[in-house]
């Protein structure tokens, strides 16, 4: 059994790093650490501490393991809410104050929302908790399926035609947080 849970953690890493590779061109290296998480080696500012993190979410008889973008930034609020991009808009659980001035700016950014709704997405989710913001944009494909019986896995293929379109919809997402923390209307 154990070597078949390693096969499957060798082929979710290789899976991890082939999808982050093509971001390279902007981004720059794919680095897999030792954890599995993928770290790049030139970020645009707006970007810094950006890595491709890994989740697993298993069933009965197999599972899948997920690609997810997860930036980190510390913030000016306090609270928490949990905000969760659906059906092309987003909404709030949580601390709905906080949360609702921040769903205002992002739904008034149209080039944002649209680019959002042409993205395939698996999920997107923005936590505020104690002065930190963590956003987890999760792509449809880029990751990893298995079963357990027969013993079979393989990769999930992540459209090459949504490499520029994500990248820009987390700009466009960190500079909407960066500016709501500071108090500064980027709506354009």
């Amino acid at each position: 059994m154990f070597r078949s849970r390693q096969k499957r953690v060798n082929a979710a890493n290789a899976a991890i790093l082939q999808t982050s590779r093509l971001f390279s061109p902007l981004w720059g290296d794919a680095e897999l650490t030792e954890s599995g998480d993928v770290r790049f080696s030139d970020l645009p500012g707006t970007l810094q501490g950006l890595t491709a993190i890994q989740t697993w979410q298993r069933q009965l008889l197999g599972g899948t393991m997920s690609v997810n973008l997860c930036l980190e930034r510390e913030i000016q609020l306090t609270g928490s809410c949990s905000l969760r991009f659906r059906s092309g808009r987003f909404g709030c659980k949580g601390n709905c104050q906080i949360g609702q001035h921040l769903i205002d700016r992002l739904h008034a950014d149209t080039i944002l929302m649209a680019t959002l709704r042409d993205l395939d997405l698996g999920g997107l989710t923005i936590t505020l908790t104690g002065g930190k913001v963590t956003v987890m944009l999760t792509p449809y494909g880029g990751g990893l399926a298995f079963l357990g019986m027969p013993p079979l896995q393989y990769p999930v293929a992540f459209p090459r035609d949504q490499i520029k379109t994500t990248a820009r919809a987390l700009e466009r997402i960190e500079r909407i947080i960066s500016s709501y923390s500071a108090g500064i209307n980027v709506t354009h």
